[in-house]
């Protein structure tokens, strides 16, 4: 039964994990033992340490064929019709809902499902959520009760999660909180007084994660969430679930010793820079689904890379190494990565731009890609942003005009006079979307490897510096920053060790950033990497339209809503965070829109921040 298997295979590992999490942080934050080594005994520590043992498989494992899951038109027409939105409408060879509200056709798209495979996103609208009936705080414990209620009888229905030879869990639900001010109201408040929009709940997304015979799914497929309201009504869903019959079984051969050597070959490129280090803290036999035809068994693993820069985050990385000769291909950390490679820029003049900035066709949006410099040493870099642009561009090259045309004027390496600086308006600030990679910390960005030639959010529209959107002359509208802990929350303000306690500060360094500047997606915490399946899943929910705000934080609860905890040594005790917790930072004008509202706009005076909880 779907329904007992979420009690099986979340609550008491969840629990067990949750309890030791917080004993190592009472006794010892993860970063004291950097601080208390001495040189002589850093320069002997391996740069790559186990920590954990590697298990056994299992002498024979079972591989699943994969089949298109029907369209679940019925399950989701039900909930359009709960939520007073239209049904499902043929449109090319796709359904699509839209809705009312929007600035055009692309903004009010709400749902979407593809009949062939049978993916499905159902968007919320946070235009729409803002303006739901606010929660008192002694509420929250019922939600989440509740929320984990709906979900399960919706993971449980069979026409939106048919029953197979696999078994569904179920994850803890996700408070997706926003809170929002003024920049006149931080400018005549101060401290305390600045109350207003107090933080709230406006959403909630139970995950559900997959298993075969216990052990866990990863991979671009075996996705599923549901998203509800305050008022319990479900508001959202995602699904990237075929379904699974046995296949051929396969002989276990591969030994520990060889499981080790992989894994040691996967993570050299991620501790290619002097003094950055690698610490295993997870390997599990796992099955890997690429959305495609099969279930194949795995070794997953997990690492935590320390950089060498006090300034930079640490950061996770998780791989797969085929258990057996593998039937489609699983991702290889140290594979070089395919597709474009980018271009060294030469850095703009004043008066010579560069020539390739704008799209041949004026009606096409327009996409800039920069990816740190240390890509021929690391591919995840080129990966994540290769695996965005495909997302965002698949179902136009696979039936054009179906969805507006995104063209990649620019493809560089990345520099931090690109973001910070007079010669911006002709790299970030000419684009429509900007997408940078790690690695970040608060407010800051590495372009160099894990170390060296940062940006800092603080310098941007300031100083002489101008900032993004059409009020400096640019054309910038969503900055997507795909690294770690780059926007903290009001949350993480208030919680801030040595910090004011005061969460209106989290907007602060964004004022100047928003000059015409629609909106700003993140993390608050150390996120996963690298994560192309997020990456695509994002780019190809983006692309169909609808709230992109919402298609962030539902594909980041479907691909790393159970990532696992860490202590913050940002925030005061230090308490469990979460990896992979959403950030954005959007103008209130913007609510609701799609990837494609590009169009100029004055600077910001009114910004929310959403973020998911821990």
């Amino acid at each position: 039964m779907q329904g007992s298997s979420s009690t099986q295979y979340w609550n008491r590992p969840a629990m067990i994990r949750i309890l030791l999490l917080a004993v190592s942080c009472l006794a010892s934050p993860f970063w004291a033992p950097a601080q208390e080594q001495t040189q002589s005994t850093s320069e002997q520590t391996p740069p790559i340490q186990f920590v954990v043992s590697i298990p056994a498989a299992p002498e024979e494992m079972q591989v699943y064929k994969l089949e298109p899951t029907r369209a679940p038109l019925e399950f989701l027409n039900e909930k359009l019709r709960s939520s007073k939105l239209p049904a499902l409408k043929l449109e090319q060879k796709f359904y699509i809902a839209r809705g009312e509200s929007g600035k055009d056709e692309r903004d009010r798209v709400r749902a979407f499902v593809d009949p062939v495979n049978g993916d499905l996103h159902f968007m919320p609208s946070f235009a729409e959520l803002v303006r739901s009936e606010k929660l008192d705080k002694r509420e929250e414990p019922t939600l989440l009760r509740r929320a984990q209620s709906v979900a399960r009888s919706a993971f449980a229905d069979e026409r939106f999660i048919p029953r197979d030879a696999t078994q569904l869990g179920i994850a803890e639900p996700i408070t997706v909180r926003g809170g929002v001010t003024t920049h006149e109201t931080r400018e005549k408040m101060s401290g305390a007084a600045a109350t207003f929009g107090e933080p709230r709940v406006v959403l909630t997304i139970v995950p559900a994660i997959r298993y075969v015979s216990g052990f866990r799914v990863y991979g671009r497929g075996s996705h599923a969430v549901v998203s509800l309201g305050n008022d319990g009504s479900i508001v959202g869903a995602l699904r990237r679930w075929r379904t699974a019959s046995p296949g051929e079984r396969i002989r276990t051969r591969i030994s520990a010793e060889e499981v080790r050597e992989h894994i040691e070959r996967q993570l050299r490129p991620a501790i290619a820079s002097r003094g950055t280090r690698a610490t295993v803290d997870k390997i599990a036999v796992a099955y890997y689904d690429g959305n495609a035809k099969y279930l194949q068994p795995v070794y997953y693993f997990e690492a935590t890379v320390k950089p060498r820069a006090e300034h930079t985050s640490s950061i996770k990385i998780a791989g797969y190494i085929p258990i057996g000769k593998p039937l489609e291909p699983i991702p290889d950390l140290a594979a070089p990565p395919a597709g474009p490679k980018p271009e060294k820029p030469k850095r703009a003049s004043l008066t010579s731009p560069p020539t390739n900035t704008i799209a041949e066709d004026p009606a096409d949006i327009s996409l800039g890609e920069y990816a740190n410099q240390d890509w021929p040493n690391d591919g995840g870099y080129v990966s994540m942003s290769n695996s965005f642009l495909s997302g965002l561009t698949f179902l136009d090259s696979i039936f054009p005009g179906l969805t507006p045309p995104v063209t990649r004027t620019q493809w560089y390496v990345a520099y931090p006079w690109e973001v910070v600086g007079p010669s911006s308006k002709y790299f970030l600030n000419a684009v429509n979307v900007a997408y940078t990679v790690p690695h970040g910390d608060w407010l800051i960005n590495t372009t160099l490897s894990n170390y060296g030639d940062t940006w800092y959010v603080p310098d941007i529209g300031t100083g002489g510096n101008p900032g993004f959107g059409a009020a400096t002359g640019g054309v910038l509208a969503t900055w997507i920053i795909m690294s770690c802990e780059v926007i903290p929350s009001m949350y993480d303000r208030q919680n801030e060790a040595g910090g004011t306690g005061n969460p209106y500060t989290a907007f602060d360094a964004w004022w100047p950033v928003f000059q015409g500047l629609h909106n700003v997606i993140g993390f608050r915490t150390i996120m996963f990497y690298p994560d192309d399946n997020l990456q695509f899943g994002f780019g190809l929910d983006a692309s169909v339209g609808g709230d992109l705000n919402a298609a962030w934080f539902q594909e980041v609860a479907a691909n790393d809503g159970d990532d696992g905890t860490y202590c913050s040594q940002h925030l005061i005790g230090p308490p469990l965070v979460h990896y992979d917790r959403a950030s954005t930072m959007i103008d209130a004008r913007d609510l609701g829109q799609s990837i494609y509202s590009v169009g100029p706009q004055t600077a910001s005076t009114t910004l929310w921040n959403f973020w998911m909880d821990n």
